[in-house]
């Protein structure tokens, strides 16, 4: 399903689909809410996509080289790892694919959330970041994984998916 050959054969994600759909959704929630298009940034301490629901106002979470006996979540000290909806999102795309190289990535990784967005804000920041981690980790990975799959997977994991669907 997978692998980390470079190139194009990642599979269909529909970039604009994708974006517009959520920001479609955020018209009915507040005029002042635009999410805006993030774009990957790589670099060599790892990857990084930031998750803007205003302004000024978002999340980075980035994918940092790390030698890591399990999934590590940085940023998240008040949340367990299983309450947590990036760990959600993980656990679910794993389950979806089967594909090791997803479990062989975060034992060289972490992810680390950097919170802008509160956790108690309107935003729904947390099913954002799980979508976001979703994307940046179908990304990295060249995931072959449709847009209507990458929803299946994101479904359980909160409501706020629903914006990957065309």
């Amino acid at each position: 399903m997978g692998g980390f050959a470079g190139g194009d054969e990642g599979g269909y994600w529909d970039d604009d689909a994708f974006f517009s759909q959520m920001n479609k959704q955020n018209s009915s929630e507040s005029k002042s809410v635009r999410r805006k298009k993030p774009s990957i940034q790589t670099s060599d301490s790892g990857y990084s996509i930031k998750v803007q629901e205003v302004d000024d106002l978002y999340d980075t979470i980035s994918f940092a080289p790390c030698k890591c006996e399990t999934f590590t979540i940085e940023g998240c000290d008040d949340i367990s790892l299983e309450s947590n909806s990036i760990y959600k999102a993980y656990k679910a795309l794993y389950d979806f694919t089967n594909d090791s190289d997803i479990i062989d990535f975060f034992f060289e990784h972490k992810v680390v959330l950097t919170k802008r967005i509160p956790l108690k804000a309107t935003l729904k920041g947390t099913s954002i970041d799980a979508a976001a981690f979703l994307y940046l980790v179908k990304e990295v990975c060249n995931l072959v994984l449709s847009t209507d799959e990458m929803v299946r997977i994101g479904s359980g994991v909160g409501a706020d998916l629903d914006f990957l669907k065309h």
